[in-house]
């Protein structure tokens, strides 16, 4: 999934003024990247063992596209909006506990990819985000994240985003002014609470595909008729053993994910016959 948001991103590039240049390499060490930094744009240090942010990323002015993940950086240095180009950050599989403020100087950033060790001032940390008129593409993840602040309301452009791998049970009302979105994924979330959270995901009008992916659930309940705007669906690798009838009743629904559940095989033949004509429905 990352691979496929990375090359919308450089759809996306055009679509927002970027300029259509073609980069010719993708740069995965410091060193060989201090060898031309004016024609750095694409900076790949995953899983390189960094313990800080390196300060040498602030000669390459023309960077837009840096991934910094699978390290051990726990803060980002002030000087970071001197990055004015960058325009996709990788930051999951880090240590961070907030931002700095200067983070809102990254005015272009269109993807950002969080992982908290435990977020201490993340109601501040998306405010400072509510200030990047560009960001579309969002992920924030910690192990220890319980809630999210009323804050995430805030967002209002984001059009894709993803909690999972989280422990959030209930969503703040303030979720229900993301009017744009239109991917959430909280999978891997087992406090997740489906029914409680209907409600306000049926307000959100824009919501076209929901990942709900390695919950734990054993039932999906007959509330989700109300999520109308809906078009994809990903329920596998549950406890589901049916679903409800009222899976019938989402009109716009052209794809659903019920593989790996405990569904017995006389009700996936019956759903193949019953919802094929007009849904495809993955059963591996």
């Amino acid at each position: 999934m990352r691979n496929i948001i990375l090359i919308l991103t450089c759809l996306l590039a055009f679509q927002f003024g970027a300029k259509a240049q073609i980069v010719t390499k993708n740069y995965t060490t410091i060193a060989d990247a201090l060898n031309h930094p004016e024609k750095v744009e694409t900076l790949m240090l995953t899983s390189q063992g960094l313990s800080s942010f390196p300060s040498e990323i602030f000669q390459f002015k023309n960077l837009k596209y840096l991934d910094l993940s699978n390290n051990e950086i726990t803060e980002l240095p002030r000087n970071i909006g001197e990055l004015t180009n960058l325009f996709y950050l990788e930051l999951s599989g880090n240590k961070l506990t907030s931002l700095p403020a200067e983070f809102s100087r990254l005015q272009f950033l269109h993807n950002l990819y969080l992982h908290y060790e435990l977020p201490s001032k993340l109601a501040d940390d998306i405010k400072i985000l509510s200030q990047l008129p560009m960001l579309k593409v969002l992920e924030i993840s910690s192990e220890g994240l319980l809630q999210l602040p009323s804050t995430i309301g805030l967002l209002q452009n984001l059009q894709y985003l993803e909690l999972s791998n989280n422990q959030i049970e209930v969503l703040p009302e303030e979720f229900s002014n993301l009017k744009n979105l239109q991917i959430l994924y909280v999978n891997n979330d087992d406090k997740f609470d489906l029914k409680k959270n209907i409600d306000l995901l049926s307000q959100l009008p824009m919501l076209s595909e929901l990942h709900l992916e390695g919950d734990r659930f054993s039932h999906i309940p007959a509330e989700i008729k109300k999520l109308q705007s809906l078009e994809y669906l990903y329920l596998n690798n549950n406890n589901l053993k049916d679903l409800p009838v009222e899976i019938k009743q989402l009109s716009k629904l052209k794809y659903i994910d019920i593989s790996n559940n405990r569904i017995p095989h006389i009700l996936l033949n019956q759903y193949r016959e019953e919802l094929g004509s007009t849904i495809k429905v993955m059963f591996h």
